[in-house]
């Protein structure tokens, strides 16, 4: 959305929600978009940064999106993400070494005479 005013969302008149008229905008988008009535406004916003965490985004970019103060609220949806994600690619390591478990040497000819008479080593 282009950004006309300090705030972000506004009322259909311009001006920023007051704390009731927010509470009731998204209770109507709420339903109109048919989530159910226990949903709440910071839930969502939770899910976006979770969201944007998966996506790639920086801490940076997670803060600027949501207006986040700190970074160590913005940190805590990348470090989230990087622990999906460092778990997703440890069990496709696990994977793939569990594929690779085929010897690269016959187990039958270890330890038997060569034709020379000398044992292998």
């Amino acid at each position: 959305m282009p950004r006309d005013h300090v705030t972000i969302l506004n009322t259909e008149y311009g001006r920023p929600f007051t704390v009731n008229g927010f509470s009731s905008f998204m209770r109507n988008a709420i339903r109109a978009a048919g989530l159910p009535l226990d949903c709440k406004p910071h839930g969502l916003r939770k899910t976006l940064g979770r969201m944007l965490a998966d996506a790639g985004c920086t801490a940076h970019e997670i803060m600027a999106a949501l207006g986040h103060t700190t970074l160590a609220e913005a940190e805590r949806y990348t470090r989230e993400a990087d622990r999906r994600r460092g778990a997703r690619q440890a069990v496709i390591k696990l994977g793939a070494h569990r594929e690779n478990r085929i010897a690269q040497t016959p187990v039958r000819g270890l330890g038997k005479k060569s034709k020379t008479g000398e044992k292998s080593k």
